[in-house]
């Protein structure tokens, strides 16, 4: 692979990082205002990201006030270089003229540089403040304690994964380097609050809730396998059934004894198109098409409950996402819980 250009801001020397930005502030003058709450790192392999990247940070920076640490790593490049550039994100606060800015620094790493990657980039943080990084990818087998030592927030996408075993292994590995101080976010799994909450108020309905020990059956339709799992896991966490394989054919148990089965297909559409309930002489379901902001819950076999509901489907853009992750600290016990459900399918 040959060594992209890039051009995403000012061009600076690596050592006068610190210098530049100054000089930005300084010739600003007195309109703008430069904030940061958090040290945000992105990390990708793929040249192709760092405008979307960049993108996405200014949409970010308008409710996140935050230092942006953009980092492409070309680790085929035949020439080992480090590049970087500064850039400044800034919105008007309040109804006043000050803008409000949040500092970009974007780093190209070539080659050999690499592997110097925690010393190059992380001499850049904004004093003491969280580092959430953002791995964008698969992770590398080969683990860096210097690297993930540094981070409080490890953020990614286990959706883009082609062998999700072997990642989740790795962000085991990952979160056990500091005694679990570093809190793991899944978008995946953000990517569900929308839906999780539209079952939550589909299950609160009576003619529901009084069907739930006869589910016999479980179809969701998802555009990524590990997104429909990740729902999978969750209702068999709140369901606490347990996953069983008897003559080759995997099933869950209900408390009661009982068996569920259940269906992943995968195709094009939203992140999950449809979740569908069997039970013995009923079934419910909420359904949505891609783009759109509601599901459709629907009702059959319960006379006196089929007329059919809208619920919101919540927030879905990669932005909004990333700004839900970056406003929750705490850990998330039910995605562990769900990710344990699910275990055997991955």
């Amino acid at each position: 692979m040959s060594t992209a250009t890039l051009e995403p801001g000012l061009p600076v020397e690596i050592g006068k990082i610190d210098r530049e930005l100054g000089k930005l502030w300084e010739d600003s003058g007195d309109t703008k205002t430069r904030a940061s709450l958090i040290n945000l790192a992105i990390y990708t392999e793929n040249a192709e990201q760092v405008v979307a990247n960049t993108e996405l940070i200014s949409q970010i920076a308008t409710e996140h006030a935050c230092r942006a640490l953009l980092i492409y790593a070309n680790r085929e490049a035949s020439e080992s270089q480090a590049k970087a550039w500064i850039s400044a994100h800034c919105h008007l606060a309040g109804k006043g003229e000050r803008q409000v800015c949040s500092e970009q620094i974007t780093f190209q790493l070539d080659g050999s540089t690499v592997d110097s990657l925690p010393s190059i980039v992380f001499s850049h943080l904004d004093s003491d403040l969280p580092l959430c990084f953002w791995w964008q990818g698969d992770f590398r087998a080969k683990l860096d304690r210097e690297l993930w030592s540094w981070i409080d927030r490890l953020i990614f996408d286990s959706a883009d994964w082609e062998n999700p075993v072997d990642q989740f292994k790795l962000v085991h590995e990952i979160e056990a380097l500091d005694g679990g101080r570093t809190v793991v976010c899944d978008l995946n799994w953000t990517r569900l609050l929308g839906t999780r909450f539209a079952l939550a108020q589909l299950f609160d309905h009576s003619c529901v809730l009084s069907r739930l020990r006869e589910i016999r059956r479980l179809t969701i339709a998802t555009n990524h396998r590990t997104t429909g799992l990740l729902l999978l896991g969750w209702i068999a966490a709140q369901s606490k059934w347990k996953h069983q394989m008897l003559m080759g054919k995997e099933f869950f148990l209900t408390p009661e004894g009982e068996h569920v089965d259940f269906v992943i297909d995968v195709a094009p559409g939203a992140d999950i198109s449809l979740c569908r309930f069997e039970c013995t002489k009923s079934s419910f379901e909420i359904s949505r098409e891609a783009g759109s902001d509601y599901f459709h819950a629907k009702l059959s076999g319960t006379e006196a409950c089929e007329t059919p509901m809208l619920i919101s489907a919540g927030k879905s853009q990669l932005a909004d996402i990333l700004v839900m992750v970056l406003s929750r600290g705490l850990k998330h016990p039910m995605y562990t819980k769900a990710l344990a459900a699910i275990e055997p399918l991955l």
